[in-house]
């Protein structure tokens, strides 16, 4: 008994000795008491802790808000802001989440002022379920206030925007006004621009089959080839087929000359028929006839044999005026002219004056042969020594009153499977407009006036219709205009983008409607 009472007497001793500044008597006082005030103790003053930190934390936050709130109102007193679209549309989208937000925070501002662990909050709801509430409601009218926005566009639409690009930007008829001057390579180069890869309209179809259009106006095949191709990747879908505008003119050229004819032609239905031997004086019957022949000139050279050296100048010189200029030739025997000219260059006989290679190459251009003069030019060339000279579109008609379309050679050019060149309308109210169309072109409209006369909505095929330049189309537009007040109103079908484009320009849209064609 003595020694529990001394071990109870030495352990009190030693609690004493650990705490100094306890009372005596409170020593023995259970210990699991002690260590439980005692931990109590540490929790209070860590919650207290960390309650600092917090109300630090929030009033750092507060303090933010507030001056982003102060910020808000000096601007909206700003007398010197002068308001724009862009500041209305954009602030419009921006209303609602900040209005929501001033809200928040005069709720934050009421919430500090309470025992931050009584935790009430907006609306009288309890700690958990009230901060968690909270929280997340702040969360997203916080990301709807200070989120990105595009002028003009509500919050919430942003993901949903779409941009349109412009459909294009005049290309095709700034391209289309090029054409009708004969500026080829502009025309080409301002549709290439509009189909860069950096372009808005790089994807624009119609730009695409303009530059096709004008490669197949042009008779340029390799190039049509590289654009189909491109065409093709960027668009996702099969090129149109190739096919020559002016080889189809020449075909359909030969239909017109050749539809109302049951057989040959006589020769006593030609403005002028050759002598077997033509010579000097045979050249001045031929011009003296023409001057008294119609818009058409029907030349019959079936019974030349050969051409007198007197004459081969002359010739020349009315051949290439011929091609110069808006002329509708008529050849009955055509090839008997080539044979004789042929017979008359031999090739590598450089004591044949030139003259007469001359006069062989113009009578092929008159002819629209391309690729026999081209052949031709390159004998010249080796003959003579001297640089060959270029093929020049002519800018008159051809057609071969034999039956044979003026442009044999040129036949090839189709493609395989490519539709068959469409005869001349026969049926009352359709007529076609053919090749280039240059000048005033009286005879065209003359041709028109008569096919359409009895016809209420005249249509006009404009798929053999190469080129049309300013002067023609003029006269165009007045025979269309006055077409139209007599209430009749014309159709213009299958034209190619660049002549579509061109009768927009111009103003024959606006008279008369104009479809573009569909290959």
């Amino acid at each position: 008994m003595a020694k529990e009472d001394s071990g109870r007497l030495l352990s009190k001793v030693a609690k004493f000795v650990r705490n100094p500044l306890k009372d005596w008597s409170e020593l023995d006082a259970d210990e699991s008491s002690t260590l439980e005030n005692g931990y109590s103790r540490e929790m209070l003053k860590e919650m207290i802790e960390r309650r600092q930190r917090n109300d630090f934390v929030r009033r750092r936050e507060f303090d933010m808000l507030r001056k982003l709130r102060q910020r808000e109102a000096a601007g909206e007193r700003d007398p010197a802001a002068t308001p724009s679209s862009f500041n209305v549309s954009s602030t419009s989208g921006k209303t609602e989440g900040r209005a929501l937000t001033l809200k928040k925070i005069d709720e934050i501002e009421e919430q500090m002022s309470q025992q931050w662990w009584k935790g009430r909050g907006p609306r009288g709801t309890q700690d958990g379920e009230g901060a968690a509430a909270d929280g997340a409601h702040m969360a997203e009218q916080h990301a709807r206030a200070y989120a990105d926005t595009v002028p003009g566009v509500p919050q919430g639409g942003v993901q949903g925007l779409q941009v349109q690009l412009p459909a294009h930007d005049g290309s095709i008829e700034e391209a289309a006004i090029r054409y009708a001057h004969g500026d080829d390579a502009g025309a080409e180069a301002i549709l290439l621009q509009a189909l860069a890869p950096d372009s808005p309209t790089g994807e624009h179809d119609d730009t695409w089959r303009a530059l096709l259009d004008l490669y197949r106006a042009t008779g340029d095949a390799e190039k049509f080839v590289a654009a189909s191709t491109r065409y093709a990747q960027r668009m996702k879908q099969p090129a149109p087929d190739w096919i020559s505008f002016r080889a189809l003119a020449n075909t359909i050229r030969a239909s017109i000359a050749t539809q109302p004819q049951a057989g040959p032609v006589a020769a006593g239905d030609a403005d002028w028929a050759s002598p077997p031997r033509l010579a000097r004086e045979g050249l001045l019957g031929l011009t003296r006839a023409l001057g008294a022949a119609g818009p058409s000139w029907r030349l019959d050279w079936s019974m030349l044999d050969a051409i007198e050296p007197d004459a081969a100048g002359p010739l020349r010189a009315l051949f290439t005026h011929w091609a110069d200029s808006t002329v509708q030739l008529r050849f009955r025997g055509g090839d008997r002219l080539l044979l004789a000219l042929a017979e008359a260059t031999p090739a590598n006989d450089r004591g044949v004056d030139a003259v007469w290679w001359q006069l062989h190459m113009a009578a092929l251009r008159v002819m629209h042969r391309a690729d026999e003069f081209e052949l031709l030019a390159l004998n010249y060339c080796i003959t003579y020594e001297v640089s060959p000279p270029p093929w020049e579109d002519p800018k008159g008609d051809y057609v071969s009153l034999d039956g044979v379309p003026a442009a044999r050679p040129a036949a090839s050019a189709f493609s395989i499977g490519q539709p068959a060149a469409r005869p001349a309308a026969a049926d009352s109210g359709s007529s076609v407009l053919v090749g280039e169309l240059v000048g005033e072109s009286l005879s065209t409209w003359q041709r028109l006036d008569t096919e359409l006369a009895d016809s209420a909505s005249p249509t006009v095929s404009c798929a053999a219709l190469v080129r049309i330049d300013f002067s023609a189309a003029g006269t165009l537009l007045n025979w269309v205009t006055d077409h139209h007040g007599r209430g009749q109103k014309v159709r213009f079908v299958d034209a190619h983008r660049l002549v579509a484009a061109f009768f927009g320009v111009i103003g024959i849209a606006d008279h008369a409607s104009v479809a573009i064609r569909k290959d």
